[in-house]
C-alpha cells in the first residue's frame, strides 16, 4: 500500500546571505548606534529591555543601499510567488538594538505581504534566534504524541541569526525574538513591504 502525503498551505520563510556583509555591516553598525544616540529612549512596540528606533528608514538618506537591498530581495520573492507585474513595492524599516537580556515578544505584522529582519552583528549562538509560531492555531487545540518534532508536527521553529544574514516571512506569521544571554548587542534592522497595485 503507497501512502502518498501533499503539503499544504505551506509557510515559507525566504533567507539571503550578503557577500559584501563586513563592510556593509560596519556601516550600519555605526548609523545605528548614532541613531540610538541622537534618541536613547526609542519606541516601544514588541521589544523589551531592547531599543528600537521610529519607522524612517526608508527615508533617510544614509540608510540608500539597505533599503535598495530590502525592495530588491522581496522583488524577486513576489515574482517567484507570481505577483502581478505591475505592482509597486513600498516598504517600512527600523532598527532594533537587543543588549543583553533583552528580547522580542511574539506578535505578528499587519498590512503587509512580506516581514523580515536584516542581521547587522551579533554574538552567536548565544544572542538569540527569532523563531516562527505554527499559524495552523486549530492544530494546537489538540497535539500529537510524537518522539521529535517534524515540519508536519513542531509547534515552533527557530532560525539561526547570522551577520549579513536577511530573513523575509509572510506579516501573517507569528515570531518573536529569544532573549540575548551574550555579552553583546544584538543589531539588526526589521522592515515590512506592501506590494501595491499601480
Amino acid at each position: 500500500m503507497e501512502i502518498k502525503a501533499q503539503s499544504l498551505f505551506p509557510s515559507l520563510v525566504w533567507s539571503t546571505l550578503f557577500d559584501d556583509r563586513e563592510s556593509f555591516n560596519a556601516k550600519l553598525l555605526k548609523l545605528a548606534n548614532e541613531m540610538r544616540a541622537k534618541d536613547p529612549v526609542g519606541v516601544a512596540n514588541t521589544n523589551i529591555r531592547g531599543w528600537q528606533s521610529p519607522n524612517i528608514l526608508q527615508n533617510l538618506d544614509e540608510f540608500a543601499d539597505m533599503n535598495l537591498r530590502i525592495l530588491q530581495v522581496c522583488e524577486r520573492i513576489a515574482e517567484s510567488q507570481h505577483f502581478k507585474p505591475n505592482v509597486v513595492f513600498q516598504h517600512q524599516a527600523w532598527v532594533n538594538i537587543s543588549p543583553p537580556g533583552a528580547s522580542n515578544q511574539i506578535h505578528f505584522h499587519a498590512n503587509c505581504h512580506f516581514s523580515g529582519v536584516y542581521y547587522i552583528s551579533l554574538k552567536e549562538p548565544e544572542c538569540g534566534s527569532i523563531f516562527f509560531r505554527d499559524p495552523r492555531v486549530a492544530s494546537r487545540m489538540f497535539t500529537s504524541p510524537i518522539t521529535q518534532p517534524t515540519d508536519f508536527t513542531a509547534e515552533q521553529v527557530r532560525m539561526r541569526p547570522e551577520e549579513g544574514r536577511m530573513y523575509v516571512f509572510p506579516g501573517w506569521l507569528e515570531h518573536g525574538v529569544e532573549i540575548n544571554q551574550s555579552d553583546r548587542d544584538r543589531v539588526s534592522i526589521s522592515f515590512n513591504v506592501l506590494a501595491v497595485p499601480q
